[in-house]
């Protein structure tokens, strides 16, 4: 009994927010939900960060018994605050936070022709090398796999002409669906090149008269012909076109996001 007295109360909170902490990490990254909030290559830098926080939390039970007179225990509470927070994290809430982070993706330059916009994921990946895209022997489309599904989006963004004729197979969501009262759709996927403050809207305009039967959160398999837009927005972002499509319904894939690899 008097060595539960002799507890350091102190080192006992630090070692459970250790241990959250790491089990926190360890249960995100077996699920995949980390991966909602940062880049899967930074899942080995986290897994060996939760591997240490363990560590830590042994080596203190040494100092477990240890007691301090003054023991400062206000810190740790500040911490436990946020880390209760993400009890009450709604799906929701998560949704809101994909829509809004869109709008500070792009810069608008104002000019005597007229407004411009041009999306920042562009800027970032100007120095990666452009790919043609070509269709595999035997298919009449051009496959586009969630590996490369960034990387093509952004390579061919400002060219969409030299694509002209030729169709698309990808794996969308539906994105929006009520857009401009009704009048279009946007389909497509979210990306991400390292946590969710930089998601980015890599989709497409669908406008043709069959979008009133999409619903946000839908999956489909798409094949269909992509082409410049040069008057629809959203997002203040003019997003490419896609028409003649095909929908085939689909799962939902574990990893919602596309990313830079």
């Amino acid at each position: 009994m008097n060595k539960i007295n002799r507890i350091n109360l102190e080192i006992l909170i630090q070692i459970l927010i250790e241990l959250f902490l790491s089990a926190l990490i360890l249960v995100g990254l077996q699920n995949g939900r980390l991966n909602l909030f940062v880049h899967p290559k930074f899942n080995t830098i986290l897994a060996i960060s939760a591997v240490i926080l363990i560590a830590i939390a042994v080596f203190s039970v040494s100092k477990l018994f240890k007691p301090r007179h003054m023991n400062n225990l206000c810190r740790y509470f500040i911490v436990i605050i946020p880390l209760m927070m993400v009890f009450y994290m709604s799906k929701d809430l998560v949704v809101a936070m994909l829509s809004t982070s869109q709008s500070s993706s792009v810069i608008k330059t104002e000019s005597k022709a007229g407004i411009t916009s041009v999306s920042s994921g562009i800027n970032r990946t100007e120095k990666i090398k452009r790919t043609v895209y070509k269709k595999e022997r035997g298919k009449d489309y051009i496959d586009i796999t969630d590996v490369k599904y960034m990387k093509w989006y952004y390579d061919s963004i400002l060219d969409w002409k030299k694509y002209k004729g030729t169709k698309f197979r990808l794996l969308c969501c539906v994105l929006d669906d009520k857009q401009n009262n009704g009048d279009f759709a946007v389909i497509g996927r979210m990306g991400m090149l390292c946590c969710m403050a930089d998601l980015q809207t890599c989709g497409f305009i669908y406008e043709d008269k069959d979008m009133h039967n999409l619903k946000r959160g839908q999956w489909y398999i798409v094949e269909g012909e992509i082409k410049e837009n040069n008057y629809r927005e959203y997002n203040y972002e003019r997003l490419p076109i896609i028409f003649n499509v095909k929908f085939t319904k689909a799962d939902e894939p574990k990893d919602k996001f596309v990313y830079i690899q």
